[in-house]
């Protein structure tokens, strides 16, 4: 049997953001995944997230830092982080059914101050929300040596999360190291529990001994648990002839010498970006681990994560009156109301320039997903509520103070605007044609179409170097 890299999934990647300890550019690891042909790749950097959104661009890009086409077609990102899992932290009190949190701390092994790796995904929005409030109380509330995360932040902020057993240095595959099956039985369990079982258990080998013992625990596991299990390669760098420099970089870390015998070593130079094939020599007899890589990806709503932290603006909910079916339709009331409170409505050029700028609130959001009017109408709120407080308020500044729309909702105040040849214009930056769709441009479709047209005829990894620019030398 043979295997393409269309079918498998990367799931345990390590880049520059794993500080002295991944040495892949962003840049270069989703290029050369994409020139490989992988669907997905994932994203898990020691401890912190930094690189998601780089990530996220790089998957995506049309275009190198050159300004040339990339002539390989986009690849769906996933997003994840290998948290540090502690035993306890000063936060969380979530506790539901058996005493979990207990049992995560009496039985996980000694070792890296007791903080152990865990695999954490964000299937859609919510859970990219929820991973973000993790790691910022991982570094405010729980850091001690390692930005760390305990079982009741998990169990509090698990909606929409998946995850996985991560490397040898995990609670899961230390305690079956250890021969402590039953223990690791009970933590998986328990995490399959919170993440509502999305959850999978991962298997690798890199040549380490002590992995082939992991793998017979995790098979196990995976029947007592129903648990789908995943091959996956520890990956730290891209490329196999970049070992040696990760050893450096690892010295580095410890502010040791390469001949220094006590420094961190990982022994073998496996753990770089591998192709299916090279996967399927080692785990080929279990097919299963490389079709589970690919359904598990499948449940990853991409889309929904780009949709919000792109597709527009993010704004807090804004509850309206009943009466009214959408935020414009309010705040054209507002303003109409405004005007008459000014006296404005019976100004004939003041009605042509708020009937103008009601018009591109509403263009912006057809066209563009801007929310101005739900903006707008938290801005008149809080105004409100310091005016009502008290609170000294300014009349405005820049260019909101050329905006008739905004004098009608009682957000600025003084001079009249059309009176001094203000622009409302420069208030959101646009000429008449600004807001365009997409698909008036045509860019995504025809890159796709050209980069299958291309094909995969770049098969030497200098080739890439070549063409974008170069791979950093360590």
């Amino acid at each position: 049997m043979t295997i393409s890299n269309s079918d498998f999934v990367h799931w345990h990647v390590h880049s520059e953001f794993s500080q002295f300890d991944g040495l892949a550019k962003i840049d270069q690891l989703a290029l050369q995944a994409r020139k490989m042909g992988f669907p997905a790749i994932a994203l898990t950097d020691h401890g912190n997230i930094q690189g998601w959104i780089k990530f996220l661009q790089w998957c995506r890009a049309t275009k190198d830092k050159k300004n040339k086409d990339i002539p390989y077609p986009p690849i769906k990102p996933i997003l994840g982080c290998e948290f540090y899992l502690s035993r306890q932290m000063d936060i969380g009190q979530y506790s539901q059914g058996k005493d979990r949190t207990k049992i995560i701390r009496q039985n996980q092994p000694d070792g890296r101050r007791g903080n152990r790796h865990l695999n954490l995904f964000a299937m859609n929005h919510k859970g990219y929300e929820n991973i973000c409030r993790m790691s910022q109380k991982s570094f405010t509330k729980g850091f001690y040596f390692d930005p760390r995360i305990d079982i009741d932040t998990l169990a509090e902020h698990s909606e929409g999360v998946m995850g996985s057993s991560a490397c040898m240095s995990s609670v899961i595959n230390v305690n079956l190291m250890y021969g402590k099956y039953d223990v690791a039985k009970e933590v998986a369990g328990i995490l399959k529990e919170i993440l509502d079982g999305n959850f999978f258990l991962e298997i690798m080998y890199h040549g380490i001994p002590e992995e082939k013992e992991i793998a017979e625990g995790i098979f196990k596991l995976s029947k007592d648990l129903d648990l789908p299990v995943i091959c996956t390669n520890d990956s730290h760098y891209i490329y196999d002839r970049q070992g040696e420099s990760h050893e450096v970089l690892l010295c580095m870390s410890q502010g040791r010498c390469v001949k220094d015998p006590k420094r961190l070593s990982f022994g073998y130079h496996e753990f770089y970006l591998k192709s299916a094939e090279q996967m399927y020599k080692m785990f080929g007899s279990i097919p299963h681990v490389f079709s589970n890589s690919v359904a598990m990806a499948e449940r990853i709503d991409t889309a929904d994560i780009e949709k919000n932290l792109f597709g527009g603006m993010r704004l807090p909910h804004f509850e309206i009156p009943k009466e009214y079916s959408n935020a414009y339709d309010y705040l054209c009331k507002l303003a109409e109301e405004g005007m008459k409170r000014i006296g404005w409505d019976k100004s004939e050029e003041h009605v042509k320039a708020l009937k103008m700028e009601l018009e591109d609130v509403k263009v912006a959001y057809e066209s563009n997903n801007y929310d101005f009017s739900t903006y707008f109408l938290i801005v008149r709120d809080y105004i409100q509520w310091s005016k009502e407080k008290g609170i000294l308020v300014g009349c405005g500044r820049g260019s909101g103070y050329a905006s008739v729309l905004l004098r009608c909702l009682d957000i600025t105040y003084g001079v009249d605007p059309l009176e001094q040849g203000l622009l409302w214009e420069r208030f959101l930056g646009f000429d008449d044609k600004i807001f365009v769709k997409e698909s008036d441009f045509g860019l995504t479709e025809d890159l796709v179409q050209k980069a299958a047209d291309i094909g995969d005829d770049l098969t030497d990894e200098r080739e890439l170097e070549e063409d974008f620019g170069g791979v950093d030398r360590y």
